[in-house]
């Protein structure tokens, strides 16, 4: 009777956490023998946060963001624009078009994929970062790219496209105007590969556009930093 009558009152003692049922075990130990292990919990505990922070920490850099920067710029990275063209006939759409801009005389200008690029906010305006152009608006695009291939790049050295075609939903969530050359696939907005600062930019573009804006029909638009845009449907510059 006295064994069962131990092992009820055992049953019925509360569980308790861990470190209750440790501490309880370890009372009658000396006090610098409890000293020694309260520090051997503590430096535990603390391995065991240093592993769950590196742990998550991993796990946030593992998350791929979609996009890399361009002078600041966020431009959707090559595996947004592979799942792009695996939609519909955007693949075969854009060979049609390397074809066209090949035959133009202008497909070495840009990487041609650059072109459907919507834009660098479309993260924060919920829009697909890519569009393809309907090939009605295909010929506005020639002009444009012999102007920047011709003129633009010998004067500033190579650019980046962050900005070509747009749809009308990206645009207008975008803040664009309503006229903007970017939906009739006529414009680009561009960024210098080379570390030129924005004062020399502007000084050679505005140049530029003085001497052969008006017989190209070049629209200039120089934004902040050194990002600009280039068209050639219309004279005028902002």
């Amino acid at each position: 009777m006295t064994a069962i009558g131990s092992h009820l009152r055992l049953a019925q003692m509360p569980l308790g956490n861990p470190f209750s049922k440790a501490k309880r075990r370890y009372a009658h130990l000396p006090a610098n023998q409890q000293t020694n292990w309260w520090v051997i919990v503590g430096i535990v505990a603390l391995l065991l946060s240093l592993l769950l922070v590196l742990r998550l920490y991993l796990q946030y850099k593992a998350v791929e963001k979609p996009y890399y920067e361009l002078k600041g710029y966020r431009v959707a990275d090559d595996d947004s624009l592979k799942a792009f063209l695996r939609e519909g006939n955007n693949r075969r759409t854009l060979s049609q078009l390397s074809d066209f801009l090949n035959q133009s005389g202008v497909g070495d200008t840009t990487k041609i994929p650059n072109l459907l690029r919507q834009g660098s906010d479309w993260l924060d305006i919920k829009e697909p970062p890519f569009a393809m152009p309907p090939e009605e608006y295909w010929p506005n695009m020639v002009a444009t790219l012999k102007l920047i291939r011709d003129e633009v790049v010998p004067v500033i050295g190579p650019v980046d496209i962050v900005s070509a075609f747009r749809t009308d939903d990206y645009n207008h969530k975008a803040g664009g105007s309503s006229k903007s050359k970017h939906k009739s696939f006529c414009g680009v907005d561009l960024v210098p590969r080379s570390n030129i600062g924005r004062k020399e930019l502007v000084e050679e573009l505005t140049n530029l556009h003085t001497r052969l804006g008006r017989d190209s029909n070049m629209g200039l638009g120089l934004y902040s930093g050194v990002r600009f845009h280039i068209d050639t449907c219309g004279f005028r510059r902002w």
